[in-house]
């Protein structure tokens, strides 16, 4: 629990011993009975006061005995208004602890909310990761092909062997034969690092089918230049 959420609570507290304590006095005050005390209607207290105006007589009060009963009856105002600003005071404290609490439930409905955006874009994040990881081994694998490709070229260039077609023949059939199960988009990246003659050795090794869908994966500019070769060749 946080400082916030204590003050919070503090308050709720507070406000909840306040507003017991007036219900209490409310009560002596409208409901004695509830205590086992007498409650005296309106006609009882002014039929009592006649009595004992009737019965007892008149009293002469000196100064001194005057400023008490002034005293008094300024006290028992003073205490009427206490009342009612209690009463008043519980009101506020109530409204200001509903909106507390409203605006509690409105934080924890944000924090909730907030939460549940953050999972969200984790998972998108996270998806979007293995998606790059996914990508970049795939570019690893192509650029490691490539390099392949490349080094078996220069080995049979300088071992004299690129020299006779038949030689030239096997390494492309071997590479014709591992591209035929590839994805022709991604065999297409491959022959684009190559000469115009070499691709066009590797693609005539494939079957027709295989061969046209990697044609339509390169660029115009690239197939173009592959068709001249055939022509020169």
């Amino acid at each position: 629990m946080n400082i916030k959420q204590a003050l919070i609570v503090l308050a709720i507290v507070v406000g909840s011993l306040i507003f017991i304590f007036l219900i209490i006095l409310g009560l002596y005050k409208f409901f004695p009975e509830i205590f086992g005390l007498k409650k005296e209607t309106k006609t009882e207290k002014v039929e009592a006061l006649k009595t004992e105006y009737k019965n007892e007589p008149m009293i002469v009060l000196s100064r001194r005995e005057y400023d008490e009963w002034l005293q008094k009856s300024f006290n028992a105002s003073a205490i009427v208004a206490e009342n009612q600003f209690l009463s008043n005071y519980s009101k506020y404290l109530q409204d200001s602890l509903k909106k507390l609490s409203n605006q509690f439930t409105g934080l924890e409905k944000f924090n909730k909310d907030l939460s549940d955006s953050l999972k969200d874009w984790k998972g998108k994040y996270d998806e979007k990761s293995r998606q790059v990881q996914t990508l970049l081994a795939q570019i690893q694998q192509k650029d490691k092909m490539i390099a392949e490709l490349n080094s078996r070229f220069e080995q049979i260039s300088k071992s004299g062997k690129a020299t006779t077609d038949s030689a030239k023949q096997v390494v492309y059939s071997t590479f014709a034969k591992i591209f035929e199960n590839s994805n022709p988009q991604e065999v297409a990246k491959i022959l684009e690092h190559l000469d115009e003659q070499q691709a066009l050795a590797i693609l005539k090794s494939m079957s027709k089918k295989k061969a046209g869908k990697i044609i339509d994966a390169l660029s115009p500019e690239r197939s173009a230049k592959i068709l001249e070769a055939s022509f020169e060749k």
